[in-house]
């Protein structure tokens, strides 16, 4: 990732708490294994900087890019990879997955320390006119002889309760042995566009090439992975100021949710990432404005 980019992150992105917090009397989801992380933004331009800029290493190989390659790559990224349309109505260009997915790259990558196994635009398919399909996130880190497999979600709506219900309303699909075994066999399709030498996810697919009867997810239990599922919700600012939009968000599914069990076999971690801004909509209308006006990249 090129060095101005990370520091705009690290410099927008910005911590606030853990959740639960006592003396804030906010718990964290009732869906959370670990603590919920709550973060605020600087200013609404720096973010939607950092969503225009980060498309080329969102969408692209884990590679070093050339500086007099950015306005290319990133031509080639929202034509080949993003599914972007200039002549798309203004409803269609908001409603674009990119604009979350970029933000969760980037927290995995700048601010968790998650590196990228493989870039998402590897699993669009261009035949396909509807989103892209799978977790929203590959990344992975090697931690203490553990792999830990980070396949996040992201949610990017004007409304708390319209990110949650949609990244809730798949959540038992998305924490299953089936998904997470369905993925992983689409990662083999891009094995020698991975960051992956010398892990064991590379030890795994390698395995399994050479006996493909075997149960993917046997195979992944054999070599101490561990699930890692951050769910970022990005969401306008309450005008009760931001304590009272995380409250809001946690009440809503205190009020309407129950925990679950989920059909997964390996260990997991599932969290919320809470990010309230000041306005959602105009971040994403600052992105889709500077695409279109071709406004020049970082270096």
């Amino acid at each position: 990732m090129r060095n101005e980019l990370l520091n705009l992150i690290r410099n927008t992105i910005l911590y606030r708490y853990d959740l639960p917090h006592i003396e804030k009397d906010i718990s964290n989801s009732v869906f959370s294994t670990e603590n919920d992380k709550c973060y605020e933004t600087s200013d609404i331009n720096s973010l939607s900087e950092i969503i225009y800029n980060s498309i080329i290493e969102y969408s692209l190989s884990n590679l070093d890019f050339e500086k007099n390659e950015f306005e290319k790559l990133h031509a080639i990224a929202l034509k080949t990879k993003l599914k972007y349309n200039e002549l798309s109505s203004e409803t269609i260009k908001i409603s674009h997955g990119f604009h979350g997915e970029t933000v969760l790259f980037c927290i995995l990558y700048a601010i968790l320390n998650s590196k990228p196994a493989i870039s998402r635009g590897y699993f669009y398919n261009p035949l396909e006119s509807s989103e892209t399909k799978g977790y929203d996130s590959y990344h992975l880190i090697e931690n203490n002889g553990t792999t830990e497999l980070w396949f996040g979600e992201v949610k990017f709506r004007t409304t708390h309760s319209s990110g949650i219900k949609s990244a809730l309303d798949s959540i038992e699909k998305a924490i299953s042995d089936d998904y997470l075994a369905s993925n992983f066999l689409a990662m083999t399709n891009f094995k020698n566009s991975f960051n992956i030498e010398g892990t064991k996810i590379e030890e795994i697919i390698r395995n399994w090439e050479d006996n493909p009867v075997v149960d993917i997810i046997e195979e992944i239990k054999k070599h101490n992975l561990k699930l890692i599922y951050p769910i970022v919700i990005l969401y306008n600012k309450s005008s009760d100021g931001y304590d009272k939009s995380i409250k809001n968000a946690i009440s809503y599914i205190e009020e309407r949710y129950s925990s679950l069990n989920f059909k997964l076999s390996i260990p997991y971690s599932i969290y919320f990432i809470w990010i309230p801004v000041e306005d959602v909509r105009q971040i994403k209308l600052n992105v889709i404005e500077w695409i279109e006006s071709k406004k020049p990249l970082m270096s």
